[in-house]
């Protein structure tokens, strides 16, 4: 798996389990009681923010709170000093150039795929991004798709809301002593690597970039390519989209799993060929699948995934939905807050 290309500008900003960017250290509690002014700034998917984060933002100046569509966005930037996404909000070449006033952007997301980071930096234009604040939840939502394929509980309970007692349809497999195959044993995978050893589990991890000795000290074991894929019972993927992780997993790369494997993708949904995958599933070469992001997101509503879940009883999809806890969303929120501010104080930009 390749290291990203174009490394983003990245400083620590001293804030527990939130993030990275470039700005320096976040602002004494003194300098976000002061107010900036004329400071424009764009939220793009309010939702996601607390109350705490709007408090801590205003600071900066005029926010304003509203999703937008593309042409918007193009038409609406060239008036802000900064922009505060989450991963909805694509921010490419073009809508970095309409911004004309940009002096910074937040994304309070781990994964940069995206926005345009080689075209940030180029613009030197300072992009703040999350660090371990969505690793825990991430872990969390890839056990709770394994659990949930392999006691097959959505069918069930299906089925129990339409009147029935059908315990004998709904065997399940367990999950003790089976072996989970981590794609990534960064932050996320070696949480997910961490519960999955106390649930009983082994563990084998594919990471070129992280030795096999410090694979150990993450709860995993380091593996082949080949092994990877014909030992592992269940499939958690926690790779970044790079030009080598693109597609890693295809037709040839589910004709060596297991009949009986349990596949769960919460990284990047072009990591995964779709196609491949509805086939595999269609034709019983793996058991079943857990699927929380896609090429295309917002997935539209006649995609082929969508159909083939409402037909079928071993495929899950959410809508990207792992990294969505309140508890991440604080932290987050208090995150971007604490980053806009302390970058308008420490340039005085206002």
């Amino acid at each position: 798996m390749r290291r990203r290309a174009g490394a983003v500008y990245r400083a620590c900003l001293e804030n527990k389990n939130t993030g990275n960017g470039i700005g320096g250290s976040n602002p004494p509690a003194s300098a976000l009681d002061m107010k900036l002014n004329g400071i424009k700034v764009l939220v793009t998917e309010p939702g996601y923010f607390t109350r705490e984060f709007f408090k801590i933002v205003r600071k900066t100046g005029e926010v304003t709170a509203k999703r937008m569509s593309r042409a918007e966005l193009l038409k609406n930037i060239k008036n802000f000093d900064a922009v505060v996404v989450r991963v909805d909000t694509k921010l490419d070449r073009k809508v970095i150039e309409a911004g004309r006033k940009l002096k910074c952007v937040v994304s309070t997301t781990t994964g940069l795929n995206h926005i345009d980071t080689d075209y940030l930096k180029k613009k030197d234009i300072p992009l703040f991004s999350l660090t371990g604040s969505h690793s825990v939840p991430t872990a969390e939502h890839a056990l709770a798709l394994i659990f949930a394929l392999a006691r097959r509980i959505p069918w069930a309970n299906s089925s129990m809301h339409k009147g029935h007692w059908r315990r004998w349809e709904y065997l399940g497999i367990e999950i003790t002593g089976k072996t989970l195959g981590v794609l990534g044993i960064g932050r996320i995978g070696k949480e997910v690597a961490k519960r999955a050893k106390a649930f009983g589990m082994k563990v084998v991890a594919f990471d070129p970039y992280v030795s096999s000795k410090e694979v150990l000290k993450r709860r995993a074991k380091k593996v082949s390519w080949n092994e990877f894929l014909s030992k592992s019972d269940f499939f958690s993927l926690h790779a970044p989209l790079t030009l080598e992780t693109k597609h890693m997993f295809g037709k040839k790369e589910f004709s060596k799993m297991k009949s009986s494997a349990i596949f769960v993708n919460t990284a990047r949904g072009e990591i995964v060929e779709e196609r491949a995958l509805l086939e595999a599933l269609s034709k019983k070469k793996i058991k079943a699948a857990g699927v929380d992001v896609y090429p295309e997101e917002p997935l539209p509503r006649d995609h082929e995934l969508r159909r083939y879940a409402k037909s079928h009883d071993n495929l899950i999809i959410t809508p990207h939905i792992a990294a969505s806890t309140h508890e991440a969303v604080g932290r987050a929120s208090v995150f971007a807050g604490e980053a806009l501010v302390g970058f308008f104080r420490k340039r005085r930009l206002f």
